[in-house]
């Protein structure tokens, strides 16, 4: 059978698969927060347009990519990850077509391990196309204000009607006292403020009175988005949830990032904080310590 012939075939039987998956869960956005735009499209797409946008992506990995397939490789794993980490914050605000997506990333996902060329550029086009439906679903069919943190990363993103308005490392809880996984939303703000260490004198976890600046609360047990005149911010980012100046669970910013913050979340905006190691959103998922309603169930947190 023919390179070609083969492509056509696998396709078919890609989009066989496709229409069976799942609409994922059928609960509306976190707390109330308006989406915007149609879902209809990210809900149900006919399968012949899923696999016409596949194809043409296929086509243009093959030119792009010709003389270097390892690059090919190097940015569809990319992509997976990517389109991973974006399923899980779509599940943890119950969008109702992440689950269609992820599934559909996963399935192309698990055609990366393909060693012929037409099979594998197939898969790469997939987990591209349904990496970018899932990252698009986020910024135009999610809450319209949302703020997003990937532990692994120590990084923080702000999204206003899908336009960033904060890109910024962050230094999250330390492994003993970490921050909760899942969607939150700031339930208030206040500037300036006095942490007081809930834990007694003598206690390790235990420190002095200490005063921030501007700190916008997402959880009811400590834990918040402020400043840290402590940390130098060149401390902050990748890996610093393990260093001297990791938090008690709250999430370290630097003054000018918290303020734009402060100013511009309401009361109600999602705060989703999430594994963001790039395993399979059903993975991350496992990680998740807070309740339905976004309620931590991990115990008290501070500073």
């Amino acid at each position: 059978m023919s390179a070609s012939r083969t492509g056509r075939l696998l396709i078919a039987i890609v989009a066989a698969g496709l229409a069976l998956s799942s609409r994922g869960a059928s609960a509306t956005a976190l707390i109330g927060q308006p989406t915007r735009g149609s879902t209809a499209a990210l809900e149900s797409t006919p399968a012949a347009v899923e696999n016409a946008a596949v194809q043409a992506e296929a086509s243009r990995l093959t030119a792009a990519f010709q003389a270097d397939p390892q690059s090919m490789r190097s940015s569809a794993e990319r992509a997976l990850a990517s389109g991973r980490n974006d399923a899980t914050i779509a599940a943890f605000l119950k969008l109702r077509w992440a689950g269609r997506l992820s599934a559909a990333l996963e399935r192309y996902g698990a055609m990366l391990s393909f060693s012929d060329a037409p099979r594998f550029t197939l898969a790469a086009a997939g987990v591209q196309h349904y990496a970018t439906q899932l990252h698009s679903g986020l910024l135009h069919d999610g809450p319209r204000r949302l703020i997003i943190v990937s532990v692994q990363g120590q990084h923080l993103v702000a999204y206003d009607e899908g336009r960033v308005v904060v890109d910024t490392p962050v230094t999250t809880g330390r492994p003993a006292l970490a921050t909760d996984i899942g969607a939150m939303r700031v339930l208030r703000k206040d500037s300036p403020w006095t942490m007081q260490s809930p834990w007694p004198k003598g206690s390790p976890e235990w420190y002095p009175d200490t005063v921030v600046q501007m700190v916008v609360w997402f959880t009811k047990n400590g834990e918040g988005l402020h400043d840290a005149s402590w940390q130098p911010a060149a401390t902050l980012g990748p890996g610093s949830q393990f260093g001297p100046f990791a938090s008690h669970g709250c999430i370290h910013l630097t003054p000018a990032a918290v303020r734009v913050l402060f100013d511009w979340a309401p009361i109600g905006t999602p705060v989703v904080v999430y594994p963001g190691d790039g395993s399979p959103a059903s993975t991350q998922a496992l990680q998740q310590s807070v309740d339905a309603a976004g309620n931590p169930v991990s115990g008290i947190r501070g500073l």
